[in-house]
């Protein structure tokens, strides 16, 4: 099994309850999936099995990378790589600037593949306050990591 053998396209309202199902299955939030669908990327196996997803929700030039999620008999394959490497991409390709994300479980990945590197929440309140997610009570006490997305690299 590898990654080559599924396909990474656009989620659309058809794939709603599988994203849902996967997500629960993960232990993340679902909180703001439903506004935030068009901005999902899925992953489906050659059977069409939904296995992985991800997404950016979009605040101008602030994204927030979220339910980066793959299925049990995917993960250590380089699955979730290749969908945060296709949501980065596309942020970037949109506009977005900056990425941030919250993680109690994932740092050391994000830090290592992607180098995002903590910071304070504080510093983004005021850019995602309209974000379900972002206001969870369980969220709050994630980790807080920044990926610079400009040309230059500078803040």
């Amino acid at each position: 099994m590898n990654t080559y053998n599924c396909q990474i396209t656009p989620a659309d309202s058809s794939d709603l309850d599988e994203v849902l199902a996967l997500l629960v299955a993960n232990e993340l939030p679902t909180d703001g999936v439903v506004e935030h669908l068009p901005f999902f990327l899925i992953a489906r196996d050659l059977d069409n099995r939904l296995i992985g997803c991800v997404a950016v929700e979009r605040y101008g030039e602030f994204g927030l990378l979220r339910s980066v999620a793959v299925a049990k008999d995917y993960r250590q394959i380089g699955l979730g790589s290749r969908l945060v490497s296709a949501a980065l991409r596309d942020a970037r390709n949109s506009g977005i600037r900056e990425v941030v994300l919250l993680t109690t479980t994932a740092r050391d990945f994000f830090a290592r593949k992607f180098e995002f590197a903590e910071t304070t929440r504080t510093r983004y309140e005021e850019q995602f306050t309209a974000s379900d997610e972002w206001r969870l009570p369980r969220c709050s006490s994630a980790a807080v990591m920044r990926l610079d997305l400009s040309q230059d690299g500078s803040s």
